[in-house]
């Protein structure tokens, strides 16, 4: 399956927020004198993950989408969502109990896609498309 263009310059959005937003969270840790390794390595799994997950959802709309079956699409999204928060609980866990990462670095960038999209909707980078009047 090839990557449709939208999702390549949607993920890449994602991309850029959830690192900007990436570094301001460990200039905090810096600020508070709490900079070390497993904060960043945290920080490095769960902006990763976080990103991942946004691309994961793009490719599983994009084949929902060209999907002849609705039924069918729905089930893509279904399992899609399933698998993906199952992933997200994994990278959760192993956060929590492995010590070469800060549990909070790797749980906070997961909700940084989030945060980039009601940026970028603030900025008026996207708006609702206008219908066309018949």
């Amino acid at each position: 399956m090839k990557v449709q263009e939208t999702v390549k310059k949607e993920t890449m959005h994602i991309a850029v927020g959830t690192l900007l937003f990436t570094a301001v969270m460990l200039l905090v840790f810096f600020i508070l004198g709490r900079l070390d390794q497993p904060v960043v390595l945290g920080a490095l799994l769960g902006s990763s993950f976080a990103i991942l997950n946004f691309f994961l959802l793009g490719l599983s709309v994009q084949k929902s989408v060209s999907s002849d079956n609705a039924t069918r699409g729905k089930l893509v999204m279904t399992l899609s969502y399933s698998l993906r928060m199952l992933a997200m609980m994994g990278v959760v866990v192993a956060g929590l109990a492995l010590p070469y990462f800060s549990w909070v670095t790797v749980v906070v960038p997961q909700f940084f896609p989030r945060l980039t999209i009601s940026g970028m909707q603030l900025l008026g980078m996207y708006k609702p498309e206008k219908k066309e009047e018949t």
